[in-house]
């Protein structure tokens, strides 16, 4: 659905405004990127100050994919899925991660072992880095968590532990 539908605005500008945009392929680029990344953080965003939950909200969010940039992860075949789960994952911990305030230390731990053995996870076809070079992608996940654990809040760790989960494959790994 969202494929199709920035698939047609796409088309529709560079129909339209030949000389202003780029070509097809870059301004096709750039609406998914808004529309996969920039909307969906906005509309969290609006969600947590409409639930009065602003700072824990943003929180979440920086902690999941400071995260997730090193460390990968599952991801959905369809980005409406993916909008999906990112916010219900978001707006979960948000709300419900301070239940676990005293608990950091040992949250913090099952997501840096999660991250030393899973890290970095499917993340082949997502990045442009060479392959050669992931394991310093897994000492930055190791040092994000590190990181994530000094800070001791309930949601950072909270939100490193949902992104360690998905790093984990289901299918038996590599």
């Amino acid at each position: 659905m969202i494929d199709r539908y920035v698939n047609n605005l796409s088309q529709t500008l560079v129909s339209k405004y030949p000389n202003e945009l780029p070509p097809y392929g870059i301004t096709r680029y750039g609406i998914k990127f808004i529309i996969t990344n920039i909307l969906p953080i906005m509309l969290l965003l609006l969600v947590g100050f409409m639930l009065n939950n602003y700072n824990n909200v943003l929180m979440s969010i920086l902690s999941f994919s400071l995260l997730r940039m090193t460390s990968g992860g599952y991801h959905s075949k369809y980005p409406e899925l993916c909008l999906i789960y990112s916010t219900i994952i978001i707006i979960s911990i948000a709300s419900f991660g301070d239940n676990f305030e005293g608990f950091e230390w040992i949250i913090s731990g099952i997501a840096l072992i999660l991250v030393t053995i899973f890290a970095p996870s499917n993340i082949e076809n997502q990045t442009k880095i060479l392959k050669k070079y992931f394991k310093y992608l897994k000492y930055i996940s190791i040092l994000t968590v590190l990181i994530g654990t000094l800070i001791q809040n309930p949601i950072v760790s909270c939100s490193m532990l949902a992104q360690s989960l998905l790093l984990v494959r289901m299918k038996g790994g590599e």
